[in-house]
């Protein structure tokens, strides 16, 4: 059981989807707070900040690698990346003082959305944002 157990980590492993050394097309910073998220392109750590940041929407390369740095200011939240037909395609956690890197490689043009996936009170429901993936590349990082 033990030799099966190893044989798969060491096959599985070095074919994680997350490229290595490779730099980002795009980067993006996603903050939460109850109940809202906030995308940057430069890191947001203070309630002013993430106030300023409320209502951009990034916009990100298509087929491109696309970074997004995930943290929270409050509590934790679930953060879920579907695509524009419905589908997830990205997952990670939100959580306070800690910055999750997400990477991935979005295939299709268009709207996708952002839903908090963890309970976090009473408007959780309502937590979304959104982005576009685009033909071109971010302009600045």
């Amino acid at each position: 059981m033990v030799v099966v157990l190893g044989a798969t980590f060491l096959l599985t492993v070095p074919r994680a989807p997350y490229p290595k050394g490779q730099i980002p097309d795009a980067v993006v910073y996603i903050t939460a707070k109850q109940f809202a998220f906030a995308q940057s392109l430069q890191p947001v750590s203070t309630d002013e900040e993430f106030g300023n940041a409320l209502g951009y929407r990034a916009e990100v390369p298509v087929e491109g690698w696309v970074e997004f740095r995930v943290t929270s200011l409050d509590v934790n939240h679930g953060v879920a990346i579907f695509d524009p037909d419905g589908k997830l395609v990205g997952q990670t956690q939100a959580m306070p003082g800690y910055v999750n890197r997400l990477f991935v490689r979005l295939q299709k043009p268009g709207s996708y959305t952002i839903w908090c996936l963890e309970y976090c009170g009473t408007a959780h429901h309502v937590m979304q944002s959104g982005f576009e993936a685009v033909a071109q590349k971010l302009s600045s990082r």
